[in-house]
């Protein structure tokens, strides 16, 4: 039983190239320098960008809006898993 879990895990490590990574959340807080909502893409006043998708509803956010965010990295993205702006 151990070496079939210690085989199934180097298989798993092997398939992704030796990168294990797991995708935690976290939060953010900032104000919007730009809202691109075609391209579904937030900047905040840092310079970060953050990416949405349809499952996200991003209203009443704008240039200069202070929000709160809860992102997950995905690759070489941050997508939003949920915002809101702090009033």
């Amino acid at each position: 039983m151990k070496r079939a879990l210690i085989a199934g895990l180097a298989l798993v490590v092997a398939m992704t190239g030796g990168a294990v990574s797991i995708a935690s959340a976290a939060d953010v807080e900032g104000t919007v320098k730009t809202i691109q909502t075609k391209e579904r893409v937030m900047t905040l006043s840092d310079g970060t960008q953050y990416h949405w998708t349809e499952s996200v509803t991003v209203t009443d956010i704008k240039e200069g809006s202070k929000v709160k965010a809860t992102y997950e990295p995905q690759g070489d993205k941050m997508v939003l898993k949920k915002i809101e702006v702090v009033k």
